[in-house]
């Protein structure tokens, strides 16, 4: 024997209608457009239905008899007919034992069918209120996780400002210090006074640092000095990417 086939408890989706929304229709315009939306009356399950209806219509509209008043409390309603659906399915039994071929048995069915159809119709009066609940709840889920989000963004920034003060601190103290009257330091990199050093957005003075600009790199016909300074800055820039990283 072979495998049992899973079946869906959905209908299959209508595949020539899904074939015709391919990327190329939608791109040059010629998929199916949307139904129009109905403006009069619909059949839904065999029944026909109205536009304007109310979402949850009135047991008078529906030809049933309402057992409870127009003003009421729906928890003391519930547990009435909770109580009168016990009482008479009980009442249903005792025909059932003594005559079960009684006129009364299909009057004790009726009754309780209309007891549950007021049940039904008073918990679906709820549904307005479930759905405000379930998308209060929803927003509130997205709140969190907004905020975890955020607060999870923060540490890591403080993590990477505390990085970076760590790194500015590891520098060797031998390095030219800043002009304070110029504003710029070591080779035209940092900027600033004090503690307070920035990259310089402006480019690098070429000349000065005694870089090629055809080959990248240092320059051999440059001073001795000029070159170890170049140096000892690369040396610096490559410690604080290695820290970072």
């Amino acid at each position: 024997m072979g495998e049992p086939q899973q079946v869906s408890a959905l209908p299959l989706p209508p595949m020539q209608y899904i074939k015709e929304y391919s990327d190329e229709n939608v791109r040059k315009g010629l998929a199916p457009k949307p139904p129009l939306p109905i403006r009069d009356n619909y059949m839904m399950f065999g029944n026909q239905f109205q536009c304007d209806d109310l979402i949850i219509r009135p047991l008078e509209s529906q030809g049933i008899e309402r057992l409870h008043p127009v003003q009421f409390d729906h928890k003391r309603e519930l547990k009435k007919l909770n109580m009168s659906i016990l009482v008479n399915f009980l009442d249903l039994l005792d025909i059932l034992i003594k005559s079960p071929g009684s006129i009364k048995r299909e009057e004790k069915l009726e009754d309780l069918k209309l007891l549950f159809v007021h049940m039904h119709h008073l918990i679906n009066e709820y549904r307005p209120h479930q759905a405000r609940e379930t998308l209060r709840v929803m927003m509130e889920v997205q709140k969190r996780q907004r905020l975890e989000t955020a607060e999870r963004f923060q540490k890591h920034l403080e993590r990477v400002v505390e990085m970076i003060h760590a790194c500015l601190a590891s520098l060797p103290d031998d390095l030219a210090q800043p002009d304070p009257s110029a504003g710029a330091g070591v080779g035209g990199l940092l900027v600033g006074t004090g503690g307070d050093l920035r990259l310089k957005a402006e480019p690098m003075d070429l000349e000065v640092a005694g870089v090629s600009c055809v080959a990248g790199s240092l320059d051999k016909n440059a001073p001795p000095t000029k070159r170890d300074k170049v140096w000892d800055k690369d040396a610096a820039m490559c410690s604080i990417i290695d820290e970072m990283t």
